[in-house]
């Protein structure tokens, strides 16, 4: 069984529209007081196929999806979804994005090589070797994506994923630990660790409320995944977002943050590149089954401290005046003046508070961007660069962008994965952050 075979035969029960075929392969691995406990290797393949049609003042567009096991299965989803076009609404829509069917078209998902295999096994291994109570989880991914539209275009691209969480525990506290690559040092991780949990026997009672605090660079990602996500043009121009200006203005233009700071996607990124072309299963005000195919580049939100620019399909561009961006599916941030690790922006400052990640988030205000959470696996008291006790958890409100305002040193940006969005985005570069003023409302009794 061909997967461009499923393509072509779901293609060729629709007049105009797109198909996307998905097939992931996914190991895993989990463990708890330091013992192999599960492993998992499952192979989906998924379809999601678009049909259009014109109508009067746009177009009719319906949505299927589901998983196929062959071109009969496709063919079956796609003719369903060909009857459904007749009774969608009618929506923003634009022309489909041309395209040339290119030659060699690969016809076969890939595998995870067993390369890769081995080094996951091996990273486990030195974690299950270290010894204490030690918890975690190791998923590697491969999915093979295919695009094909009635308009020519036939894409096909690969992504390689990797997500490693460990955690550590003792009676007093816990730490944790992630990484999405699989260039990491188990033994170097496990005695940070140990150290780590060595402070939480010396504990610290400390007051709600405005603090100087350090965010790790996971941290730091799952803010400013926040911010990405929230950086609706449309919303912006209807007055719906943080990046709203009274009248339909935008904040396009305007600083957001003293520093020489650097917010944005990078399909070609050297160690963290991704598809370099839209595909999209449905349409928002950001993204329209309409652009499907067309080329991403490097596309700034932020550059230099302000904002450059917000995300909108090409429909929403068109009807709001604003241009087209996507954001590719990773999020890298620079600060120009950010030096060394997060140890060394430890060891450069006299006094804070270090927050190892946060957890259970939620938008409070969308158009503050205002944020509620919990610090969790890790809050540390910095005295004259050192970490010297363990502070209890806070729960936190902060708006992003009054972040972004109040940044004081940084450190030079590392990959990183979020602790809140590791499940679902974890292609992400950061710094660590010293912030003054972040709001640390109440003392939360969570471990």
């Amino acid at each position: 069984m061909r997967a461009v075979d499923q393509v072509y035969a779901a293609l060729d029960h629709i007049t105009t529209g797109c198909v996307i075929l998905r097939a992931n392969h996914s190991q895993n691995l989990r463990w708890a007081n330091s013992a192999l406990t599960t492993n998992g290797d499952t192979v989906t393949t998924s379809m999601t196929v678009i049909a259009m049609e014109p109508a009067e003042g746009g177009s009719r567009v319906a949505v299927s999806s589901g998983q196929v096991g062959g071109p009969d299965e496709a063919a079956a989803l796609a003719a369903g979804c060909a009857e459904a076009v007749h009774r969608a609404p009618i929506t923003d829509s634009a022309e489909l994005i041309d395209g040339t069917e290119a030659e060699g078209f690969p016809d076969d998902p890939e595998l995870i090589p067993a390369s890769a295999t081995d080094a996951m096994q091996a990273d486990v291994a030195g974690f299950l070797a270290a010894g204490g109570r030690q918890f975690g989880y190791a998923e590697l991914n491969t999915t093979t994506t295919y695009l094909g539209t009635s308009a020519g275009v036939a894409l096909r691209h690969v992504q390689d994923g990797v997500r490693i969480e460990a955690s550590a525990r003792n009676a007093a506290g816990s730490t944790w630990w992630g990484a999405n690559d699989l260039a990491i040092d188990a033994e170097a991780i496990s005695e940070q660790a140990a150290q780590r949990l060595e402070l939480q026997g010396r504990r610290e009672d400390e007051r709600p409320g405005r603090h100087r605090v350090i965010l790790t660079p996971s941290a730091v990602a799952d803010l400013l995944i926040y911010l990405a996500w929230s950086a609706n043009g449309r919303d912006a121009v209807e007055g719906h977002n943080v990046f709203s200006r009274p009248g339909g203005a935008t904040r396009i233009g305007e600083p957001l943050t003293p520093r020489r700071l650097d917010l944005y996607a990078d399909p070609h990124d050297p160690t963290l590149g991704v598809s370099s072309h839209v595909v999209v299963d449905a349409n928002s005000s950001m993204e329209s089954v309409f652009d499907n195919g067309l080329p991403m580049h490097r596309a700034n939100l932020i550059s230099g401290g302000v904002l450059e620019a917000l995300r909108a399909s090409r429909p929403t561009a068109a009807r709001f005046g604003l241009r087209p961006l996507y954001l590719a599916d990773n999020l890298l941030c620079v600060d120009e003046d950010g030096t060394g690790s997060l140890d060394d922006l430890v060891g450069r400052t006299d006094d804070a508070i270090l927050v190892n990640c946060l957890w259970y988030i939620r938008e409070v205000d969308p158009q503050n961007l205002l944020l509620t959470g919990l610090t969790r696996d890790g809050v540390y008291r910095v005295r004259e660069g050192r970490l010297v006790a363990a502070l209890p958890n806070f729960r936190f409100n902060v708006a992003v962008t009054d972040v972004l305002a109040r940044i004081l040193d940084a450190s030079a940006p590392t990959n990183c994965l979020p602790r809140e969005w590791a499940d679902w985005f974890t292609r992400t570069r950061m710094p660590a952050l010293l912030v003054d003023g972040f709001n640390l409302s109440s003392v939360s009794e969570a471990l």
